[in-house]
């Protein structure tokens, strides 16, 4: 017999004055995880390449490792014939010394040559001009000695790696051979240079608990042994954990969302998030297997790259009425103690979620 179903036969027995009314589950079919668009990254030496499924690159280069305090520079630049190449400059300051001193504007310095001051943009980023940035090119194609100095600190800046990453930059977009290429320029015209790919559109259904609870005694007695042969064969969820509170959130009259705690280590953790059915008529999907938070339809992911919490990976899945779909997927570059929190958000997966 089909176990999903014999256990639907219980909770039809169930005493009515049960808490679990239309509210206990069992597994959604259709809480599956779509796969997710294109992306692609590359890195080489000291620097990186992120290019996500609309085919936006970011390419961030940092000082080299034995440097402290380092520096960090990105590079942006959507698809498309004759986008601009933007670019963003962040010293690092993970320790708050800007707060309490004044760094000033920091000056671009190649070969111990000083090209004027960066410009202010919003946040704790500068920008080299048109007339900086050229330079700063041609600096990484000459292997000069390229710096960032301020009133607190001279920063070095590695430009190994850069021409490997910004050419694949170039062929990723198809800009090899063309007038607009950052590495291997031609004569050819941007005219047939790769377009951009439309950001995915995603349309979130209303749910009717927008935060989880604990599950009730009650709850946890019907619900959890179904559950938990999935885990046990499927996962590595930690016993320990397993058998910590569960949490449940309806999302629907069908259906709802149900968090097993699975792993725990030394900075970060992570639960097991399945829709099921509330008529426990399918077996429960698996959303994912590492998920901290639930928040009005939308499930997420945060996990520190090491404890010093300079640099981040996040995803999100978003609820459509019938399944989470991923909606969002990016970290925050190197973990180079440039800022609390990491430095630069480098997306390989961006959608635009929209409320029914």
């Amino acid at each position: 017999m089909n176990k999903w179903k014999d256990r639907r036969k219980v909770f039809n027995k169930r005493s009515p004055g049960l808490f679990i009314a239309g509210l206990l589950l069992a597994v959604s079919q259709g809480a599956v995880a779509a796969p997710s668009p294109e992306s692609l990254s590359f890195t080489h030496k000291d620097w990186d390449l992120v290019c996500d499924n609309t085919l936006t690159c970011r390419a961030a280069g940092y000082s080299a490792d034995d440097i402290d305090p380092a520096v960090t520079v990105l590079i942006t630049r959507t698809a498309g014939p004759s986008t601009p190449v933007t670019n963003l400059v962040m010293p690092g300051d993970y320790d708050g010394e800007a707060a309490t001193k004044t760094p000033g504007a920091p000056q671009l310095l190649i070969d111990k040559h000083s090209l004027g001051k960066l410009l202010a943009v919003d946040g704790d980023a500068w920008k080299m001009s048109e007339t900086q940035f050229t330079a700063f090119k041609q600096a990484l194609r000459r292997d000069s000695k390229i710096s960032f100095k301020n009133n607190l600190h001279e920063y070095p800046f590695s430009g190994a790696g850069s021409s490997a990453v910004l050419l694949k930059m170039d062929d990723v977009q198809g800009r090899v051979g063309t007038t607009g290429a950052l590495i291997k320029q031609g004569s050819n015209s941007e005219s047939d240079v790769k377009m951009a790919v439309p950001q995915p559109v995603i349309v979130k259904a209303p749910v009717r608990d927008k935060k989880s609870r604990d599950m009730t005694p009650q709850e946890t007695a019907l619900i959890k042994p179904a559950l938990l042969d999935l885990v046990g064969k499927n996962s590595d969820c930690d016993d320990q954990r397993l058998n910590e509170t569960w949490q449940i959130a309806s999302l629907n009259e069908k259906q709802s969302l149900v968090i097993a705690p699975c792993w725990m280590a030394a900075y970060n953790f992570g639960d097991e998030y399945f829709v099921i059915s509330n008529d426990m008529s399918n077996p429960p999907v698996l959303v994912t297997d590492s998920a901290t938070s639930y928040e009005d339809g939308i499930v997420g992911f945060f996990m520190k790259g090491r404890g010093l919490g300079d640099c981040l990976s996040l995803q999100e899945w978003a609820w459509d009425g019938e399944r989470f779909v991923p909606s969002a997927a990016r970290d925050t570059g190197r973990c180079r103690l440039i800022r609390p929190g990491g430095a630069w958000e480098l997306p390989t997966l961006t959608t635009r979620v929209v409320t029914r």
